[in-house]
């Protein structure tokens, strides 16, 4: 009743301005609904220089994060860890390594269409090998190196979820395809980490959008429907055999179908 009244005072036009501009608001955010991968700007390039000048000029409200210079302080750290580093030596080390380059031209920048966030990080190579530096050696280079070949199935997403973020937190796939049909809804959030934003988005989509906040150079496919007879052979092979299935979901149908089709092509299953 209260906003009833607020409105009325403004009168029919100023009412209708403002259920135009909600209807604008939901159109936009279904347009979203699905996105899941974040666009990549390499300075350097011409194209994408273009590009992100065309991107500020539509949307020059969006969010900046520009810590550059703090992760190649870390990078040069992590490649000679003997040095006793100090903010002298960091920074002359930071300089060497960067040489000539204008510093917003070095590694990329990462545009999250579904924050409006623009993020300014090192490339794949080097992003990787200080993002794991600290799982040294619980996890060695070769055995990193291993893991980024492998390729993940996860069905479920409630406990899959955090099955699916833990190993993206210690880089542990090439690979990770997402299963689920449901929608994140209020009652999950006694289990599913998450944000109120993502109410009403399905679970594969806020799965995926959580890992490339993490690190958006892993490789995401969802599979939004779940697990169904009609794309169970591209969940398991298609752009390669999954390497190990972890079941979580909640169907007896599905579990027994996961699993044979997981005989079938010999790929291990943990539940």
């Amino acid at each position: 009743m209260t906003t009833f009244a607020v409105l009325s005072e403004f009168g029919p036009s100023s009412r209708s301005i403002m259920i135009n501009g909600l209807e604008a608001l939901h159109r936009a955010s279904r347009m979203d609904a699905d996105t899941v991968y974040p666009q990549f700007f390499r300075l350097g390039q011409d194209q994408d220089r273009r590009a992100l000048s065309d991107l500020l000029a539509r949307d020059p409200s969006l969010t900046v994060c520009d810590a550059i210079e703090a992760q190649l302080t870390e990078l040069v750290k992590s490649m000679d860890p003997s040095v006793k580093w100090d903010a002298a030596t960091a920074g002359a080390a930071v300089s060497q390594h960067v040489g000539i380059m204008p510093l917003d031209e070095y590694g990329v920048w990462v545009y999250y269409l579904w924050s409006h966030r623009l993020v300014h990080m090192l490339d794949e190579k080097e992003f990787a090998l200080v993002r794991t530096d600290r799982n040294r050696n619980k996890i060695t280079r070769d055995e990193q190196a291993a893991l980024a070949t492998k390729r993940v199935g996860v069905v479920g997403l409630s406990v899959g979820q955090s099955v699916a973020l833990c190993m993206t937190l210690e880089r542990s796939f090439g690979e990770i395809r997402l299963a689920d049909f449901d929608c994140l809804d209020l009652s999950n959030l006694n289990r599913i980490r998450s944000g109120v934003h993502s109410l009403g988005s399905n679970k594969t989509v806020a799965v995926a959008r959580e890992i490339a906040e993490i690190d958006p150079f892993l490789k995401v496919t969802c599979f939004t429907q779940g697990i169904t007879t009609a794309n169970i052979d591209a969940f398991f092979g298609e752009g390669g055999r999954l390497d190990v299935l972890i079941e979580e979901c909640d169907s007896v149908e599905m579990k027994i179908l996961t699993r044979q089709k997981a005989r079938e092509l010999h790929v291990p299953v943990v539940m």
